[in-house]
């Protein structure tokens, strides 16, 4: 029993002296240990890269982990041992996403080889993408969800085309098909696509060609849209489009300027403070209330006064003459019913006139209840 105990132990410190110069007998070589990417977009995804490995040890070589400095660094390799004289491969997957400007990243690579680990690297510049918004869509008939329901353009000249868009998305489980009503002949309405697949997107854009306007001040239109989706019935809603059309003052010289006319409003803040119903608990005003303001020509020729207009229907106003000559002046009366104030409002009236230096003003109303 001695003696086969004695043999045991004596092959065992064999193999383990064996096992240790096969180990000193596998060596690994790379091609390269840095590899540069150069500038990488981050809009372009992940980018990769094989490092080529050679044993150049007279044993199998065997790779037994690699490990990355980043979790955006993922290596790749085969775990088949790698004969004497054989080569390899090392790939590593750079991931980009989140990572704009310059990096630098490790490779570790675990062996039997004599020299263990090996290190690696790749560096580079990501260049960021750009950044796209993220849309909200607030407002919706039926089942179109829309990012607005109001397209304002703010001043149109005679000489300018102006336009805005509304993104659209379907948020129903059928195709929707947008259908626009009629529109002036210097308004241009159109959805893109007509019919918007479940769950897609799409725009309706509004172009306003201020050459085609025949009258100056401010206009309002609520454009009707029809909804058909399936099986369902068509559903009506309407987005509101407004605009100021102002005279050209571009080639005004300054002798034309200076004999233009001047509109001097007397109050640009109308407050009614607290409103409430006839009969009301402690009411301020009570029935129509009404407050006025005035216009003044201080310049040296007449002042045409387009339009005094408020998007808010809540608002009445009255009274004034159209044309105003040098040191005239006008009063306007803005009224509202107090049952029409259900919180705090605020609301603008919007006055255009040929005054160049200001040919749009803003008169701020508000109330409360």
């Amino acid at each position: 029993m001695r003696n086969i105990r004695g043999i045991v132990l004596a092959l065992i410190a064999a193999l383990t002296v064996w096992a240790i110069q096969a180990q000193n007998n596998a060596e690994i070589s790379v091609n390269e240990l840095t590899y540069n990417f150069g500038t990488i977009a981050e809009a372009d995804g992940p980018a990769a890269h094989v490092f080529t490995l050679k044993n150049t040890g007279t044993a199998p070589l065997v790779i037994t982990r690699i490990t990355a400095s980043c979790g955006c660094a993922q290596p790749e390799w085969s775990k088949e041992p790698i004969a004497a004289g054989g080569d390899g491969e090392i790939k590593v997957v750079f991931d980009p996403q989140g990572r704009p400007g310059p990096f630098h990243k490790t490779i570790s690579v675990y062996s039997n080889a004599n020299k263990s680990p090996v290190t690696l690297a790749i560096r580079g510049t990501v260049t960021p993408k750009s950044m796209q918004p993220q849309l909200v869509y607030p407002y919706t008939i039926g089942d179109l969800k829309m990012t607005s329901k109001t397209v304002l353009f703010s001043s149109v000249r005679p000489t300018e085309t102006l336009g805005e868009r509304i993104n659209v998305m379907n948020e129903s489980d059928v195709p929707i098909t947008i259908q626009l009503g009629k529109t002036p002949d210097y308004i241009h309405v159109e959805a893109n696509p007509k019919t918007i697949a479940p769950g897609k997107t799409g725009e309706i854009t509004v172009m306003l060609d201020g050459r085609n306007a025949k009258n100056k001040g401010r206009m309002t239109l609520d454009l009707p849209i029809t909804l058909n989706g399936g099986e369902t019935k068509e559903i009506i809603g309407s987005i509101h489009i407004a605009a100021n059309l102002i005279d050209n003052f571009s080639k005004l010289s300054n002798s034309e300027r200076a004999q233009a006319p001047v509109a001097e409003i007397s109050n640009t803040l109308l407050a009614f403070g607290k409103v409430a119903e006839k009969g009301g608990f402690l009411p301020l005003l009570s029935g129509k209330a009404s407050i006025t303001f005035d216009i003044k020509n201080t310049g040296k020729s007449p002042l045409l006064i387009y339009s005094i207009t408020s998007d808010d229907n809540r608002l009445d106003i009255s009274g004034g003459r159209r044309e105003l000559k040098p040191g005239a002046s006008t009063t306007i009366k803005i009224s509202i019913q107090p049952k029409d104030i259900k919180a705090q409002m605020e609301a603008l009236v919007n006055v255009v006139c040929n005054d160049p230096n200001g040919p749009v003003r803003l008169i701020k109303v508000t109330a409360y209840k």
